[in-house]
């Protein structure tokens, strides 16, 4: 899996996809002398920022400058898996396919390249944590946008888009509710796997049932329905895979911290004998021997618990901790 800050593994992911590959070879429109294609797309005007009154400020709703300046940013995607990750070369990255978005909305464009760039833009910005930037790619994406280039949304899109609403809004989950209910039957089966997964998976989460969401969010028991989601091309399909599984991570880590606040006021003190090892870590979606849903173990967890304050090892007894309570 490719983390915001992971290695670069899959490093041609987010390149543009290969049904009506664009030609490279196309000039930029009123080139000047001396400035190459490249220096061209790194300063072309946003349309949203010129208003179309800036020189070339309409540049962008081109459909030939489209897709220039698409195979212009995935070459800086390219560049980007291949160096040190940071969370400004992330924000450049989001900006850039942002700018790309504005020009495809504004020239009302609805085809597989307009899908292309915002699932593109979904998996990255859920990748990289931008929740902002997830909300306003699927107010366009899901389903209008599928909907007017008559192209049935994959799976990983729609659970990614129900993943962002169960995340952003939590522990409400008003906004889900309201999302699901604008997905048709066509665009989630309400008898499919993925709609029962999810489905349960909301449920958990709301009843507080904490060692279900746990059983629930584990990765092999999720990546199967992914499997057979197909994308706008293969490396999206990779990519949205990524990008469902650090969404899943996300709510386990809201999981978690509200299933501590349940602990904390329940306990005085926590002991590591086996069975309450295997029981807590469980409750607080946790990795054990037997899982690796999450990369947290259960000493990591305790450490943390410890710097913060929240225990503390109980004198004169070994693996046992004082819980400290709010005040």
């Amino acid at each position: 899996m490719r983390t915001a800050r992971g290695g670069a593994r899959g490093r041609t992911r987010g390149q543009p996809h290969t049904r009506g590959r664009v030609n490279t070879s196309l000039p930029v429109r009123d080139s000047k002398a001396g400035v190459t294609p490249h220096t061209q797309m790194e300063h072309i005007a946003s349309v949203s920022r010129s208003s179309g009154l800036e020189q070339g400020g309409d540049a962008l709703k081109d459909f030939k400058v489209q897709e220039q300046y698409r195979v212009f940013v995935g070459e800086k995607l390219h560049k980007f898996w291949t160096e040190k990750q940071t969370k400004d070369g992330q924000e450049n990255i989001l900006i850039l396919f942002r700018k790309l978005r504005e020009g495809i909305f504004a020239s009302k464009r609805s085809d597989a390249f307009a899908i292309e760039v915002y699932e593109t833009s979904l998996c990255l910005s859920s990748l990289f944590d931008s929740a902002i930037q997830t909300s306003s790619i699927l107010s366009h994406l899901l389903p209008e946008l599928y909907n007017s280039a008559l192209i049935q949304p994959p799976i990983s899109s729609v659970l990614m888009s129900l993943l962002h609403h169960l995340i952003a809004g939590y522990p409400s989950q008003k906004t889900y509710f309201e999302h699901l209910s604008r997905l048709s039957p066509n665009v989630l089966d309400r008898t499919s796997e993925a709609y029962v997964w999810i489905s349960n998976l909301a449920t958990s989460l709301r009843t507080l049932n904490h060692i279900r969401v746990e059983a629930l969010s584990r990765h092999d028991v999720y990546s199967h329905i992914l499997a057979v989601s197909k994308s706008s091309n293969e490396i999206n399909n990779a990519l949205s895979q990524d990008a469902v599984r650090a969404l899943v991570e996300r709510l386990r880590s809201k999981a978690r911290d509200k299933a501590w606040v349940v602990l904390r006021s329940a306990y005085r003190e926590l002991s590591a004998s086996e069975d309450t090892r295997t029981w807590m870590a469980k409750c607080l979606l946790l990795s054990t021997g037997q899982t690796c849903a999450s990369g947290l173990s259960l000493e990591e967890w305790i450490d943390g618990r410890c710097r913060d304050g929240h225990l503390r090892p109980k004198e004169g007894a070994v693996g046992r901790w004082i819980v400290c309570k709010v005040r």
